[in-house]
């Protein structure tokens, strides 16, 4: 994977993946796992040691982690109350990207001739393209009066770039 994918895949990511309630959720949860191992340090330390005031200090600290948990646990309730709201550059860079893959697939369908080959399943033909191949049809027939000559005349008439293209290759003039 080259820089420019990479680079490609972090925008879509951010674009579609920043979430604010479901960062302050997993962060919240980090908190209260921390909170939860310096209470159980603290209480190792109380049971461990010998001294008065590391007794004392361990007791400190399993409060304050106690009082720790018990706010994560209120974030936690005042979670489902948050909205997230998404920056508006970033709702314009999702429908950037949404109209540029609706433009992909349209060049994909027109390059590849997909959406010719829909047409002609469905019996949709231009009319100018029906024209063409009823004269074509009426040139090669022998009981049509119809010649070579007509057909190139009703092709350069309603194609300007074949008349062009006719032009250049019998070196006439406009």
């Amino acid at each position: 994977m080259d820089l420019q994918q990479a680079g490609l895949i972090f925008l879509c990511t951010l674009v579609l993946g920043c979430s604010a309630s479901q960062q302050i959720a997993e962060e919240a949860n980090a908190i209260s796992g921390h909170a939860h191992q310096i209470h159980r340090l603290a209480e190792q330390i109380r049971h461990t040691s010998q001294e008065v005031e590391s007794i004392r200090s361990a007791t400190e600290i399993q409060t304050e982690a106690s009082a720790i948990t018990e706010s994560v646990g209120g974030i936690h309730k005042a979670l489902p109350g948050v909205k997230d709201v998404v920056p508006w550059w970033a709702t314009l860079l999702q429908w950037a990207l949404i109209a540029a893959a609706g433009a992909a697939l349209v060049w994909v369908g027109t390059a590849s001739g997909a959406f010719s080959a829909i047409r002609v399943a469905i019996g949709w033909l231009p009319r100018r393209k029906v024209d063409e191949a009823q004269m074509a049809a009426a040139t090669l027939a022998q009981d049509k009066p119809e010649t070579l000559r007509e057909w190139i005349a009703m092709k350069r008439a309603s194609d300007k770039e074949f008349d062009a293209a006719w032009r250049k290759a019998n070196k006439e003039t406009p």
